[in-house]
């Protein structure tokens, strides 16, 4: 399996697992594979890439990715304290804007969407 499909350790775990019901540590498969020499892929195997998607837009402001984050500290006498951090990511110019409010209201949604659109008229100008 090895030498015509290159999987790596964790991959072959799995294999063996799913499909022959035998258990083995990765660690167990790569001393095996090390023991038969297999233990480093051959010349020119590509590995699999990471497939990200990155929007890169050419436009400022025309698309923004808007994120809302819970934040829960500690305050005194060990009362916990929430906020919510609203963050917008401009994909053409990268510009952050961060915001925190108490709560995760529709109003508070519509005060940050006002802010966001004010700083990017600001660092267009």
């Amino acid at each position: 399996m090895r030498r015509n499909y290159h999987p790596g350790p964790i991959r072959i775990v799995w294999y063996l697992a799913w499909y022959h019901s035998v258990r083995i540590s990765d660690a167990g498969v790569y001393r095996i594979l090390r023991r038969h020499g297999l233990n480093r892929l051959p010349r020119g195997t590509l590995m699999r890439k990471v497939h990200t998607k990155r929007y890169n837009k050419q436009l400022p402001g025309h698309h923004i990715q808007m994120d809302v984050k819970l934040l829960t500290f500690k305050g005194k006498r060990s009362k916990e304290i929430r906020r919510f951090q609203f963050t917008a990511i401009d994909d053409a110019t990268r510009v952050r804007a961060f915001k925190s409010y108490d709560r995760h209201t529709q109003a508070n949604a519509m005060d940050f969407v006002d802010y966001v659109i004010e700083m990017l008229s600001v660092t267009r100008t």
